[in-house]
């Protein structure tokens, strides 16, 4: 059974969260979750923001093991708010829609190209592996880059087009490291960022578990992924 809002399975807690909205916020979720789709998204869920999951131990894994991005990339750690501020902000929303979208890579592929690296090594690599598509001087493990890219810019779209109902305070994060440019031009670099109306810092990024997340808005993740690997975003609506 799928709700009203978006391809996901109806849940008790979802069916919950949408009768305690007023009408028009209600009715704004819809229109977002419809854009969402027609934005490329597969499945959309709404969860009450009190229902995200926010634990250290994701913030942890941006450093055990070390994640190359970790103090590089501006929109890493530590340059981007930590799990207890995330906290705080998340407790001045209402709600929130959880946005999926697939990668379009199987298991064995990303695997044989990963080879035992973060995606965020992999992509940082010089020249090209078995399995992996070459972008310049930058590995592509099977199209995973330019999926990101295009969720990346399906949440930031998704962002614009609440902010245009009026929900001034809307936030988008994706997921996964920003990779909207070839090189960060770092922290630490005085310089600024390139791309500063579209860059985001992800969810992951600020400690939001983005399985149990997704989970709780009764969405099917598989962790490790299988061949139904998913980007899962969040989009924050006061």
């Amino acid at each position: 059974m799928t709700d009203d809002v978006g391809g996901a399975v109806a849940t008790e807690e979802t069916a919950t969260v949408l009768e305690g909205l007023p009408e028009a916020l209600r009715h704004d979720a819809a229109t977002l979750a419809e854009r969402a789709r027609a934005l490329g998204a597969d499945r959309v869920a709404p969860l009450a923001a009190a229902g995200i999951v926010v634990d250290e131990r994701v913030r942890l894994k941006c450093l055990v093991p070390r994640c190359s991005s970790y103090g590089d990339n501006l929109m890493c750690p530590p340059a981007v708010p930590a799990p207890a501020e995330m906290r705080a902000a998340l407790a001045r929303y209402r709600v929130a829609l959880v946005v999926q979208q697939p990668i379009p890579a199987d298991a064995a592929a990303a695997d044989e190209a990963f080879a035992g690296r973060t995606y965020a090594e992999a992509r940082a690599s010089e020249g090209g592996r078995d399995g992996a598509l070459e972008s310049g001087d930058r590995v592509e493990v099977g199209g995973v880059r330019s999926s990101q890219l295009a969720f990346a810019a399906l949440m930031t779209e998704l962002e614009r087009a609440a902010f245009g109902l009026g929900y001034r305070f809307a936030a988008a994060f994706a997921g996964g490291e920003c990779v909207l440019c070839e090189e960060c031009v770092g922290q630490g670099s005085g310089a600024p960022c390139k791309h500063p109306f579209e860059a985001r810092p992800s969810a992951e990024a600020l400690g939001v578990d983005l399985v149990a997340t997704a989970q709780a808005a009764g969405l099917d993740v598989t962790f490790p992924a299988a061949d139904d690997a998913r980007w899962t975003g969040l989009l924050l609506i006061d």
